[in-house]
């Protein structure tokens, strides 16, 4: 009786485990993809701007990941759970105006602390201080839209179908790994920028 609980017990306590592990994978995952797309949206968007300089790596870091993107999805998400946004139009709406309202914050915390801004919006249509602009915060609100919409079900999809494959585990923590060496060595060998 008692070696049938106490297998009963470790057989609770690996499914506790390898649900922990499911869950932290996921959003692990979610994160270095939300990471990896922003620096792709980013440095797209500064080589078609500044094209005459060729490919910039908007990235403080080496490899290709913003990891303000990864945490701004996962802001956006909290929000969107709170409001209970779902919608689509209401999606875009909400995504827009807390990109915006985000980015002109982030516009003065950078000024204070580092003390020299990050991007300026000068020249753009309906811009405030350089800091925000019409266009750019379209397009952060398209971004959100095509993240929650689009890539956040294909994503959920094919975790579904492929959680226990061993592909999935050896890719998932070689990206990790490479992600915290990268984040690692960035407290010894200074900013990418």
């Amino acid at each position: 009786m008692k070696k049938m609980l106490y297998e009963k017990g470790r057989k609770m306590n690996n499914d506790k485990k390898i649900k922990l592990w499911n869950v932290f994978r996921d959003y692990m995952e979610y994160f270095l993809l939300y990471c990896f797309l922003g620096w792709v949206y980013e440095s797209v968007w500064c080589c078609m701007i500044y094209h005459h300089r060729g490919f910039i790596n908007r990235g403080f870091l080496f490899g290709p990941w913003l990891p303000i993107y990864g945490f701004g999805f996962f802001i956006i998400l909290g929000i969107f759970k709170i409001l209970r946004v779902k919608k689509p139009l209401w999606v875009f709406i909400v995504g827009t105006v807390v990109a915006t309202v985000a980015e002109l914050v982030a516009s003065y915390i950078i000024d204070a602390t580092i003390g020299t801004p990050m991007w300026d919006y000068t020249g753009y249509f309906m811009n405030f201080q350089g800091r925000i602009a019409l266009v750019p915060d379209l397009m952060f609100g398209l971004m959100i839209w095509v993240a929650i919409c689009l890539i956040q079900p294909a994503i959920i999809k094919l975790q579904n179908k492929y959680r226990s494959s061993k592909i999935h585990n050896t890719f998932f923590i070689v990206f990790t790994v490479l992600f915290m060496i990268d984040l690692i060595s960035r407290i010894w060998l200074g900013s990418n920028i």
